[in-house]
């Protein structure tokens, strides 16, 4: 039990209340368990986990400050192609028909975002990631029409109505 030798069961029991997340939650809860004398084996069933990473989890309370400790540190990821403004700029343009930037479609397909991107930014990506850009523009990959995050399940059945009414289907 060294690793939570300076932790008292109270502060923990206080972090448990205070900490956001499921992971973190489970980490907490682990050093609560193994303050009260659960073994490595009991918490690492308990929690779904094996026992390294158990283990894992009661050093970060004896590396770092109690509060930081059930968290992951950031991770950022694969730097952006795009730059900030190219990014917003290209989110509005994605808004716009197709026909108003000079293509023949009427609707962002990932290929056609593709092609766009390369063209207007000289910057390629893969059509998973179109896909996942047309989403954040609250674009369907499947149709690219705006999708209205809002409606419920009666004002979509309508708009379907509609759609097959004017023959878009």
């Amino acid at each position: 039990m060294g690793r939570l030798d300076d932790i008292t069961l109270e502060e923990l029991q206080e972090l448990r209340e205070q900490t956001q997340g499921e992971i973190p939650r489970e980490r907490v809860l682990a050093a609560i368990g193994r303050k009260q004398g659960d073994e490595l084996e009991t918490l690492a069933e308990r929690h779904g986990v094996v026992e390294k990473t158990i283990r894992n989890w009661l050093d970060r309370f004896a590396r770092e400050p109690i509060e930081q400790a059930p968290y992951d540190d950031d991770r950022p990821g694969r730097p952006s192609k795009l730059d900030e403004e190219q990014r917003e700029q290209f989110l509005e343009q994605l808004q716009q028909p197709p026909t108003e930037l000079g293509y023949d479609q009427q609707a962002w397909s990932p290929r056609l975002l593709l092609h766009h991107v390369r063209e207007e930014y000289g910057v390629e990506y893969s059509e998973g990631h179109a896909r996942k850009l047309l989403s954040k523009a609250e674009l369907s990959d499947r149709t690219a029409r705006p999708r209205n995050r809002e409606a419920g399940p009666a004002k979509e059945a309508e708009f379907q109505k509609t759609v097959e009414k004017n023959g878009r289907s």
